[in-house]
């Protein structure tokens, strides 16, 4: 598969064994979680996939890593129907630690999912559209209400900390059930719908 930044984002994730010629087709499904685990909260995004990866079927969900957003971002969900993107977010309009849902186009002009020498993930996905890439049907981003992003260690903050595993949770229950793309109800506690 071709990527819009050329280099290939996929080559790590398709496994193949010319002994058994035994070949793993790739889930449907990618989850990736966005941060910098050296600067407290800003890492909560990675620490969501971690547990994401041990709780969701490999079979029917790949969850990666990055520290990259814009373009770098869209190269990894060349090829996928659905998209999860689990970042850090810090509004001061709710507690630390509140897990909430967006659509892609939330973060139009937003410096969380893009950087300032690219551009924000809204604008890359419609530029990558615009361009024929393959991409997914659904892209769902869970944000998680941070305190800090500033202090460089590598461990989140308290009540940060200790939302990753209802967050880690709530997307897995989203996810299985089918509603990580529409909007939540009571179904879905400790997730609220910015859609």
């Amino acid at each position: 598969m071709k990527s819009l930044t050329g280099c290939d984002p996929h080559s790590d994730q398709q496994r193949f064994s010319t002994a058994g010629l035994e070949t793993r087709l790739r889930p449907s499904t990618i989850v990736i979680g966005l941060g910098n685990d050296l600067l407290s909260d800003d890492g909560v995004g990675l620490y969501v996939a971690r547990r994401l990866r041990a709780i969701l079927d490999p079979e029917q969900y790949d969850v990666i890593e990055l520290a990259v957003g814009g373009m770098g971002l869209v190269d990894h969900l060349l090829g996928y129907r659905r998209a999860v993107v689990v970042d850090a977010c810090r509004t001061g309009r709710r507690a630390p630690g509140t897990l909430t849902r967006h659509r892609p186009a939330d973060f139009a002009n937003s410096p969380r999912l893009g950087s300032y020498h690219t551009m924000d993930f809204a604008t890359a996905l419609e530029l990558a559209r615009r361009m024929g890439a393959e991409l997914p049907d659904e892209i769902a981003v869970f944000a998680i209400e941070v305190e800090d992003v500033e202090t460089i260690r590598e461990r989140c903050t308290p009540q940060v900390e200790a939302a990753i595993e209802m967050a880690a949770t709530g997307i897995a229950r989203a996810l299985r059930s089918g509603s990580g793309f529409s909007t939540f109800d009571s179904r879905h506690p400790g997730v609220d719908s910015e859609s």
